[in-house]
């Protein structure tokens, strides 16, 4: 998930919308995990 992560985000490679589809459709429990992960490592928007 980091590595598509980086291709979405930074632009590494052109963006290919079957992997999209795929990572939706059949790998979704990944990508939320990897959101999840993410999410926790932030500050709240309370903290300082």
């Amino acid at each position: 998930m980091a590595g598509f992560r980086n291709v979405l985000v930074h632009g590494y490679d052109d963006v290919d919308l079957a992997i999209v589809r795929d990572v939706v459709e059949h790998r979704l429990g990944d990508l939320e995990a990897f959101v999840a992960a993410v999410r926790r490592r932030l500050p709240s928007v309370s903290d300082p």
